[in-house]
């Protein structure tokens, strides 16, 4: 029987790169919509060889949840993220005194930081990754739980060995909280939107470093250091009592856009009450594609730690990830010199060193409430200049949209704040000025380097909607593993060089890196399609072995005997000679 001429691979590959739009190219997304492109004319005629515009036809909404139940998941998840710098920072203030009780020198009490950001760092590569698969409340709770245990744990431990494990264990518990909170963003925004709610979710995150010490202080002096602990304890049960009656579901693999019905742990009161309301009003209806797609997603899967170092592996995500860590760095390395620098300078006791944070805390507040609004709004105006169609409640598919323009032209000013005021606040302290030179440097470095976090951050779940969590753990182990170099550095590099010369250097590192901010604007929407023909590829040569199966099978009961292995190779060709047949769906 004549055969049809056999392509070489490097030719399939060619063929499967640029034959095929990407959009006729199968994809798997758990965001519920169907996508129909449209053609702009007048758009085409000024640019030439660009189809941006995009309708979203009226199938499902992004989500069922109102924009009450929004609001009260966003609150809920930004309060939640405060147990992680919580328990990072309140432990600040009791240094000291815990070096006199457990009979240990400050280094050895200082080691027990560094412990803390390194599980810090590890941690939500677990958990983050069970959360895309198994649901965000199951997460949240074990989270909750280990928490609630290792702080119970601390403020009873009496020796340092038991110091050191049960900061490893809080660390696990609540590191975690951080990704999950960016994970349900993700869950229920879309990404005209995502700005703002994203803004709000980690106004928790940068409200924690710049408090926590404020606290810590109060409650060491006024109650003893195991007050500190007891302190969480209480806050963290409430908000376990809180998250397990009333934080709904929303992991998209397990509820779909919330219109499919939780089942056991992953039910509360608000996911039912939301769902109720949906069944009675149908205004969306889940198709069966994306049933089938969360039936599958649900069975059980064991979380891979290694799907966080996965996202490294890729050029955009590793770029924006050592800048997003970078620059947060930055900020855990002025909250980590403020208590030496500040006593040494202006002679200042626990608590007043605890209020100096203030500053840098609605620095950071107003950047969160503020810059989210800001690339919002640049999204709308990118989207209107190039006839890109935004409607509520829908997610655009970003396939040829400069997402990355669009998020890092709101991010540059930060930086050019945050970098100018890392010096000032380096050579204020050298030069021991009035103690509000130095504040007044926190609270811009507070609003600059919170807008490039920020931002970066909702790039990267851009980036990867399919797995929000996992992108945030990579997120979460950069940042925890450089804060802990540059905590250890700052006060030796201080005594080195001097305040001034120390914070000129870092200020250098933050001005070396906009030169990355400017080559992702250029670069970065080139490297994503690149990295979506690709995976598209390998899909298609996944479904191709598949077809290869089936096709070995059908002639095994055809024939009644077991295919040769000349037999099977000749149906791997055939598969490999009609690649529309594994285009198709």
């Amino acid at each position: 029987m004549e055969k049809d001429e056999i392509p070489k691979p490097d030719q399939l590959v060619r063929e499967l790169s640029h034959d095929w739009s990407l959009r006729d190219l199968p994809r798997e997304s758990h965001d519920n919509d169907d996508i129909d492109v449209e053609q702009n004319a007048d758009s085409e005629a000024k640019r030439p060889g660009i189809a941006l515009s995009r309708t979203v036809s009226s199938g499902p909404p992004y989500t069922i949840f109102s924009h009450r139940a929004k609001m009260f998941i966003i609150a809920s998840v930004s309060v939640s993220s405060l147990i992680s710098p919580f328990g990072a920072t309140t432990f600040y203030p009791a240094l000291n005194v815990l070096a006199d009780e457990l009979n240990v020198t400050p280094a050895l009490i200082n080691l027990a930081l560094t412990t803390y950001m390194i599980s810090q760092a590890i941690a939500p590569a677990i958990i983050a990754g069970m959360s895309d698969a198994s649901g965000r409340r199951t997460s949240f709770i074990i989270c909750f739980v280990i928490y609630i245990v290792a702080n119970i744990g601390l403020a009873l431990q009496t020796n340092y060995a038991a110091l050191l494990i049960l900061r490893m264990v809080q660390a696990a518990g609540c590191s975690a909280a951080i990704a999950l909170a960016n994970a349900v963003v993700a869950d229920i925004a879309t990404s005209a939107e995502r700005g703002k709610y994203m803004g709000y979710a980690t106004a928790g995150l940068l409200f924690g470093p710049a408090f926590g010490p404020t606290i810590g202080g109060v409650l060491a002096q006024y109650l003893g250091w195991r007050s500190i602990f007891w302190f969480l304890v209480i806050f963290t049960t409430t908000l376990f009592v809180v998250f397990t009656l009333f934080f709904p579901e929303t992991c998209r693999n397990v509820v779909g856009n919330g219109s499919i019905p939780a089942k056991g742990i992953n039910l509360s009161i608000l996911g039912y009450i939301e769902q109720r309301c949906h069944a009675r009003s149908n205004d969306s209806i889940r198709d069966d594609q994306s049933t089938f797609s969360v039936q599958k997603k649900r069975k059980f899967t064991c979380p891979n730690p290694f799907s966080t170092l996965k996202i490294l592996g890729e050029k955009e995500s590793c770029i924006v990830l050592l800048y997003n860590g970078f620059f947060f760095t930055g900020m855990m390395i002025c909250v980590a010199s403020v208590p030496v620098l500040f006593q040494r300078t202006y002679h200042l006791n626990e608590l007043d060193i605890g209020l100096c944070y203030i500053s840098l805390g609605i620095g950071s507040l107003i950047s969160a409430l503020t810059m989210g609004h800001a690339v919002d709004w640049n999204f709308r105006r990118h989207a209107k200049r190039l006839g890109f169609e935004i409607k509520k409640g829908k997610q655009q598919d970003l396939e040829n949209f400069p997402i990355e323009v669009v998020r890092f032209q709101v991010v540059l000013p930060g930086h050019v704040i945050g970098t100018l005021a890392i010096l000032v606040y380096g050579w204020t302290i050298k030069f021991q000025t009035h103690i509000a030179g130095p504040e007044v440097a926190l609270f811009f470095i507070g609003f600059g380097v919170s807008t490039a976090f920020n931002l970066t951050n909702t790039l990267l779940i851009d980036l990867h909607r399919d797995k929000p969590a996992t992108a945030t753990a990579a997120v979460n182990f950069v940042r925890c593993l450089l804060s802990a170099a540059g905590a250890a550095a700052i006060i030796p590099m201080c005594d080195a060089m001097n305040p001034g010369w120390a914070f000129t250097l870092l200020a250098l590192v933050y001005t070396f890196y906009i030169v990355l901010v400017f080559w992702i604007m250029k670069r970065g929407q080139q490297w994503r399609q690149e990295a979506a023909a690709k995976k598209l590829v390998k899909e298609a040569e996944k479904q191709a072995a598949v077809e290869v199966e089936e096709m070995d099978v059908e002639k095994q009961s055809t024939a009644g005997g077991t295919p040769t292995r000349k037999e099977s190779h000749e149906t791997q060709l055939e598969a490999r000679a009609s690649p529309e047949n594994r285009l198709a769906r």
